[in-house]
Parts: C-alpha cells; sequence; structure tokens
C-alpha cells in the first residue's frame, strides 16, 4: 500500500489551490469528464454537507441553504441535475458494456432476456 497524503492547502490561495486539485486529480488518472464529476460532486457536499451533518433531510437541508445562502442553492440546483443525468448516463453505459461482453462471450442469456438498462421504466 503506497503513503497516502492528503493534499495540504494550508496557506495557498483560491488559485493555487484550484491548481493543486486539479493536478492532483490529473496525477491519480482521472479523465477530465470524471474530474467535472469529482468536483462538481465535491462543490454539492461542501455545500450542504452540514445541513445533512445535523440530521436533515435532502429536502430541509435544501430549504436551509435557501434561505441562508440564496446564491449558492441556485447554484447547486442547476448543477445536481447536470451531475446526476451523467451518473446515470454512465451507469447505462458500464451495463451496456457488460451486456455486450456477455453477448461476445456467449454467456448471456437469451436474446429477448437480456435487458439493457436504456429505459429503467420498461417491464
Amino acid at each position: 500500500m503506497s503513503d497516502r497524503r492528503p493534499l495540504d492547502l494550508r496557506g495557498r490561495d483560491r488559485g493555487e489551490a484550484i491548481e493543486i486539485v486539479q493536478r492532483a486529480l490529473v496525477e491519480a488518472g482521472y479523465e477530465a469528464s470524471d474530474c467535472v464529476d469529482v468536483l462538481g460532486g465535491a462543490f454539492v457536499s461542501a455545500a450542504v454537507g452540514r445541513y445533512w451533518a445535523e440530521g436533515l433531510s435532502a429536502a430541509e437541508a435544501h430549504e436551509r441553504l435557501c434561505a441562508e445562502d440564496p446564491e449558492l442553492a441556485r447554484a447547486i440546483e442547476a448543477l445536481a441535475p447536470i451531475l446526476l443525468d451523467r451518473a446515470e448516463a454512465r451507469d447505462q453505459r458500464e451495463a451496456a458494456v457488460a451486456a455486450v461482453e456477455l453477448l461476445l462471450t456467449g454467456a448471456a442469456p437469451e436474446r429477448d432476456q437480456l435487458r439493457l438498462p436504456l429505459n429503467p421504466d420498461a417491464p
């Protein structure tokens, strides 16, 4: 196991901190789109995390954020659905690739029984 060190951003201005975090993600092997997802998720978590830590539901946390910082709440409202859509699309791609791999190896169920998660509402 490698020696894991937290990022030390003490004494850094915001620009330097952003650059260090971006470089760390690239050095960790994240693709650009994954970096967006990681940073977006961190942004949402940082914005509402303190409310969830208080034991509030997602709706209650959102209400508190709206009351205390309406501008930040609007940013979260814009970003969260995008991040969710990206995560769902990634899950669907991974499931589709797994299904194709099963087909190619001959280990897949009958063609009519193979379900891809392209329409989660389909029976």
